[in-house]
């Protein structure tokens, strides 16, 4: 296993010449082996720093999964420039913003996203190159010179949207993503021989961190697919490409533990371990999963600004808790403050903060928003979490107002802003309720008050806010109130609202 930290392209660089030959990707029936995906970096170095790409250039990916994907990333680092991902799922509108706000300079796109880049083109002046007009362009044969870099340059800018305001960029290290992922193979244990399908979004932190650099630094082969749909197409990678590791979110999971799957099915899997992350897990999921496939299945903890992970549950049964989120990383200190930043005792809830070499750097161009998250070199999470006396950590709640959606964070903020701007809403707020049927999943609900005289159908809304917002981000329900809870200064008061649905609307469900 690779143990050095170094610049993540150097990491890929040493692997290569270490296993030249083995196989790292595996995608629609072709290979791609370690030597091949650093060529190809050097072919995306090359190209766009020829195009003018400078040291410090912040480049966009707009793509699905694909090992393109995979060889931008490591190229755009390797030529020195930050590598941008892009939720794929957003608007055109939502993505041009992020695209103005890190002054992108090139965005690389795949054949999927060439309607939103369509949009794009249409009103921005900055380029737009696809991955394989670049993956099959002329290169000279010799390993590309890359300008100096070292492991504390920022790598990668990922964007989170804050509970209030526009989305802002978590500045990542090499340093921060690739300590995380060391610290991760502590606890998971993986070796060259693991074998993982990748079918999460690549843009995802998450999935960057556990399902990409986690087999480079150890050497084990990724069975990559474009995406979770069709399922069938998962099920086979399991049996066929003999995976080991398999990493997803609860949903997949209550979906696995329901499906009533033939038992020659469960008798040629190989797995040994499977991890969600991203959002809560039911502890009824993880002990149906298990019982079912008999295999262990170990929730984590993390946000995106410390590269993502904290904490894991261990792999040894008689250390792990279900219902927890687990110990800290090696390496991560963890604590559970009050508001003055005092550290309570063991089983107090208070809010969560992380200190570790895996925190970012802070936002980009947002001094104000870095001095609030960063302090004293702490990480605050805006989590409420409880730490007991052997170390486990149970997050009793999120950041207030933020609602997860099949493991992808919502902010209601940036939905509302955009109902704002419909001619019938006086105002307008969103909460997050609980899914009636499945523990642990919330459903995005909104409240609804219009304007004197004027008219909107749920129906209408939902076609308006489709044309500016990522699908899973509009709220499942419409509810017309003739007001909105306020506080003597004018703030909606969410609580109340989650109160006021509590008591009526889930006891008197809509026909």
């Amino acid at each position: 296993m690779i143990k050095d930290i170094l610049p993540l392209d150097h990491v890929l660089r040493k692997r290569a010449a270490m296993t030249p030959r083995k196989t790292f990707i595996k995608f629609e029936g072709k290979k791609f082996s370690f030597r091949e995906m650093d060529r190809l970096a050097d072919v995306f170095a090359a190209f766009l720093t020829d195009r003018g790409m400078k040291p410090g250039d912040r480049i966009a990916l707009l793509c699905h999964n694909c090992p393109h994907y995979i060889a931008a990333y490591f190229g755009i680092i390797r030529g020195g420039g930050i590598v941008l991902p892009l939720n794929n799922l957003l608007m055109h509108e939502e993505i041009d913003f992020i695209l103005n706000d890190a002054g992108v300079l090139f965005c690389l796109y795949d054949a999927d996203c060439a309607g939103t880049v369509y949009k794009l083109e249409k009103s921005d002046a900055r380029s737009f190159l696809t991955l394989s007009e670049i993956a099959h362009s002329s290169f000279p044969g010799d390993p590309f010179k890359a300008p100096d870099h070292s492991a504390d340059d920022v790598s990668t800018v990922l964007y989170t949207s804050g509970t209030t305001g526009r989305p802002k960029g978590a500045l990542l290290t090499h340093r921060n993503i690739l300590s995380n992922a060391l610290a991760a193979t502590e606890v998971i244990r993986i070796t060259g021989k693991d074998r993982f399908v990748v079918f999460l979004p690549l843009f995802h932190s998450f999935t960057y961190t556990v399902c990409v650099i986690l087999p480079l630094i150890t050497g084990a082969m990724i069975s990559l697919l474009p995406s979770v749909r069709p399922f069938n197409r998962v099920v086979k990678s399991l049996i066929v490409d003999r995976i080991t590791l398999f990493v997803a979110i609860p949903t997949v999971y209550k979906i696995l533990a329901e499906r009533n799957m033939p038992f020659f099915v469960k008798f040629l899997l190989n797995l040994r371990l499977c991890v969600s992350g991203a959002a809560p897990l039911p502890v009824k999921v993880i002990d149906e999963f298990e019982r079912t496939f008999k295999v262990p299945l170990l929730e984590g903890y993390g946000l995106t600004e410390a590269a993502p992970v904290v904490s894991f549950n261990p792999l040894e049964k008689d250390k792990r808790k279900p219902g927890t989120v687990g110990l800290p990383l090696p390496g991560i200190q963890v604590k559970v403050v009050d508001d003055n930043g005092q550290e309570f005792p063991p089983g107090v809830a208070g809010e969560l903060i992380v200190k570790g070499p895996n925190v970012m750097q802070g936002y980009l161009n947002k001094p104000e928003e870095t001095a609030k998250a960063i302090r004293d070199g702490w990480l605050y999470t805006g989590d409420i979490a409880s730490i007991d006396r052997s170390g486990h950590i149970r997050i009793i709640d999120r950041k207030k107002d933020m609602i997860i959606v099949d493991g992808l964070n919502v902010y209601p903020y940036e939905v509302e802003e955009v109902l704002y701007r419909h001619p019938a809403i006086q105002d307008c707020s969103m909460i997050g309720v609980p899914h009636e049927h499945e523990e642990g999943k919330e459903l995005p609900i909104m409240y609804v008050v219009h304007k004197k005289g004027a008219q909107a159908t749920p129906k209408m809304l939902r076609d308006y806010l489709s044309e500016h917002v990522a699908h899973y981000k509009i709220p499942r329900r419409f509810i017309m109130t003739e007001d909105l809870p306020r506080t003597a200064t004018g703030k909606i008061m969410k609580k109340e609202l989650r109160k006021l649905y509590r008591e009526k609307e889930m006891k008197h469900p809509p026909a």
